[in-house]
This record gives structure tokens, sequence and C-alpha cells, in this order.
């Protein structure tokens, strides 16, 4: 009989320790990220686009801009994924300017090549909700369709439901 009032102690003691221990543990920290290294994180991203051909409305998608995989800070990867005739390619980058370009460049979906001309503007459109984010608008010309060039332009997503296509 005494060995179960000790045992009984003993689990009411340790069940008291825990719980005050997990409440001691919950407390909010302020941490700030530390930056990730990206040279070209700036203009990283998911953008929603209309994109038209050859003067014509086509679509109204999404692109994104990666960096390179050597993380360098004068080139950037532009991909349509898909969505338009299909441009995945490496371009220069003036982050400067926030300009890019290419000539002659190598398309990696369909094994074309393509010539492209750019640009960033920071704070340069209103999403459908309402926040002033960057704007993207450049132009592709095809080796494989020459003269009917591709344009792309829109604004880099907030990823807010009312801002995708």
């Amino acid at each position: 009989m005494k060995y179960n009032i000790i045992l009984k102690k003993l689990s009411l003691l340790l069940l008291s320790l825990t719980l005050m221990t997990s409440f001691v543990s919950c407390e909010e920290d302020d941490v700030t990220p530390e930056p990730n290294g990206v040279l070209t994180d700036d203009v990283r991203g998911t953008w929603v686009v209309d994109m038209y051909w050859d003067g014509d409305f086509y679509d109204h998608n999404t692109i994104s801009t990666l960096n390179t995989g050597d993380n360098d800070a004068d080139k950037i990867w532009i991909d349509d994924q898909g969505h338009g005739w299909g441009l995945l390619a490496k371009v220069n980058f003036d982050p400067n300017t926030l300009t890019f370009s290419a000539t002659d460049a190598d398309e990696h979906y369909y094994g074309v090549t393509v010539t492209i001309n750019g640009s960033i503007t920071k704070g340069g459109a209103t999403t459908p909700s309402g926040e002033t984010v960057d704007s993207i608008h450049f132009e592709v010309e095809f080796s494989d369709i020459p003269g009917e060039p591709w344009i792309y332009e829109g604004y880099k997503s907030t990823a807010k439901i009312e801002d995708y296509p």
C-alpha cells in the first residue's frame, strides 16, 4: 500500500514537471532569417503574364525566372513552363538596370534558338488584389518561327489566389 502511494506521488511529480517544461519551451523568438546567398534573389520567382503571339493575345498564365546553378549574378533562366511556345533559356542579366537579353541562345524544351530582350521594373505593377509589385516585359523570337515575336508582360506573383490566372 505504501508502495502505491509513493508511486502515485512520483507519477504526479513527473506529470507536473512535464507540464511546466512544455509551457516554458513554447517561448516565441523573434528570429530574422539569414540571407540565402542567391545573387539574383531579388528577381527570381513566379510571374503572372499575358502572352501575345505575333501581336495577338495568346494566353494568361505563369512563368518563372530562376537563378543559375552556378549562382551567377549576371545570368538568369526564363521558363514559361510550356505555357507558350515553349521557352526555357539562360539569358544575360544586368542587375544594375534589371534588363536581360540573349541572342541565338539555346532553348531547352525544343532545341531551337531564341533571341530575347526584356526588363524588370521595381514596383511597376499593381496586382488584382491591389498590391504594388515588380513588373516584367520581354520579347522573344524563336528560330523555328522567325518574324513571329512572342511578347510576355505581367507582374511578380504574390501567391494570393485572386492574383493568379
